[in-house]
């Protein structure tokens, strides 16, 4: 059974350090962790290979430096064909509907994040973005963590 790529954008280093180790027993490796959403963008830029690319990319909206996590998700959008999993400190339902229904990603979890809730919502994202990433599809079955 492979991994499943994830790139986390996220301007708490421990929360994303914490998420990071708790998803990995899930079959979901986390490349590489952005509090800033330009980096992030430049390092998908720079991946050359298609199968390189993260299959599920974890979106904090509120992210350091200008750019927010609604904005940068728009850009992965239109570039990639990653799943989009937003997360925010707050429910912020109403502004993920208005923001996030632009983007390919209506997934979203609210911090502190739900191991058992985290798990379902990146399978689920994995398997609605399947048609652009097939290879993926079979790799995970709905077994909730033990804990």
């Amino acid at each position: 059974m492979g991994t499943t790529k994830v790139i986390l954008f996220e301007d708490e280093l421990l929360l994303a350090t914490d998420l990071k180790r708790q998803i990995a027993p899930h079959g979901f490796e986390v490349c590489a962790i952005f509090a800033r959403a330009e980096e992030g963008l430049a390092y998908l830029d720079k991946i050359e290979k298609k199968e390189e690319l993260p299959e599920i990319i974890l979106m904090d909206i509120t992210l350091a430096g200008p750019m927010d996590g609604f904005e940068a998700a728009r850009l992965i959008t239109g570039r990639y064909s990653s799943a989009i999993v937003f997360l925010s400190g707050v429910n912020r339902t109403k502004e993920l509907q208005q923001n996030g229904s632009d983007n390919s990603g209506n997934f979203f979890l609210v911090k502190p994040v739900d191991l058992n809730r985290a798990i379902i919502t990146l399978k689920l994202a994995l398997i609605s973005c399947g048609e652009k990433n097939t290879r993926n599809q079979s790799r995970h079955t709905f077994k909730l963590p033990a804990g």
